[in-house]
């Protein structure tokens, strides 16, 4: 399931289970709509239990990643990331993508408070 929600200068992304067809697209309008912010923001993705996705999308996403990455830099105040089992190590991997904080967080609601405290 995705689903893209957006309140004031919050964003959240949510990419878990259970699958639903039409996932991979949805998640990549979902970053598509990220990367056309045009105001500052801060994010929070909530990933797991999701299949993995196609190599096709895989690539769309990396090729995001590498398109948005300066528009990002300049306007993402933060990336809060909640996943089962994810560590420094994988937050590692954003940060050597995006000049700004990359947090983890157990939660959605201390992903949102630490947003927020990103956002002050």
């Amino acid at each position: 399931m995705v689903a893209f929600e957006e309140t004031d200068d919050l964003v959240v992304l949510r990419y878990v289970a259970p699958p639903e067809p039409g996932d991979e697209t949805a998640y990549l309008d979902a970053l598509e709509r990220v990367g056309a912010r045009p105001a500052p923001f801060a994010l929070v993705m909530v990933l797991g239990g999701a299949a993995k996705m196609s190599a096709a999308s895989e690539r769309a996403q990396a090729l995001w990643f590498k398109r948005t990455r300066a528009d990002l830099d300049r306007r993402c105040r933060g990336l809060v990331i909640v996943r089962p089992g994810f560590g420094e190590a994988g937050a590692d991997v954003f940060r050597r993508l995006w000049a700004f904080p990359i947090r983890i967080a157990p939660d959605e609601a201390t992903a949102r408070a630490t947003a927020r405290s990103l956002l002050a």
